[in-house]
């Protein structure tokens, strides 16, 4: 099992979609042609053209999936560092560098307010930023 399929399998999903339709042309086309020579009373090579149909359609769904997958990572992350920015980051920084996790907490009743992100009733409190 490959560890890194998690990150290739994506870009192996595209590819197949991409790829398939032409492989499934070569392979019906060709398939159509030795049909021809061997036995032109007996079509069989409508089979192999229904079964490619059916690995194209499957590639397709596996890309669709992926590329759904990708456009709500994107959105997601895209509201989470919209939501928490650069506060998460910097406390992420820090207690990567080693800060402990006490210094990150708050220590007065209008940090809690801030962080909750609760404006009214840091106004209503009497507090100003």
């Amino acid at each position: 099992m490959n560890p890194l399929s998690f990150i290739t399998s994506p870009v192996n999903d595209i590819w197949r979609a991409v790829a398939m339709p032409l492989r499934a042309i070569f392979v019906v086309g060709l398939c159509f042609v030795i049909n021809r020579f061997t036995s032109p009373w007996n079509p069989w090579w409508h089979w192999v053209a229904f079964g490619m149909g059916i690995a194209v359609l499957v590639a397709w769904a596996r890309a669709f999936k992926t590329i759904v997958l990708l456009g709500v990572t994107y959105y997601v992350g895209r509201w989470i560092w919209r939501r928490y920015g650069d506060e998460a980051k910097s406390r992420f920084d820090a207690w990567m560098n080693g800060a402990s996790a006490t210094s990150a907490a708050p220590k007065e009743a209008k940090d809690v307010l801030r962080l909750m992100g609760n404006d009214a009733a840091v106004r209503q409190a009497g507090i100003v930023h």
